[in-house]
């Protein structure tokens, strides 16, 4: 088993890494939520129409 080093506040904490890869995503997930909590009254910036756009795409091409 592979283990991580963390070190906070000068104690040094070590776990192994597949916990620390499951924290890291779970972190992830936490920010972008956070993000999305600030950002959901916000006005759109970009429609999914222009976004394709610039892909080359239409909501057609996205049809399965």
């Amino acid at each position: 088993m592979i283990n991580v080093e963390y070190i906070d506040n000068g104690k040094r904490v070590i776990i192994p890494a597949e916990v620390w890869e499951t924290l890291k995503e779970l972190a992830e997930h936490a920010e972008i939520y956070e993000l999305i909590q600030q950002r959901k009254d916000q006005a759109a910036v970009h429609s999914l129409d222009d976004i394709l756009a610039e892909e080359g795409l239409s909501r057609a091409d996205l049809e399965c």
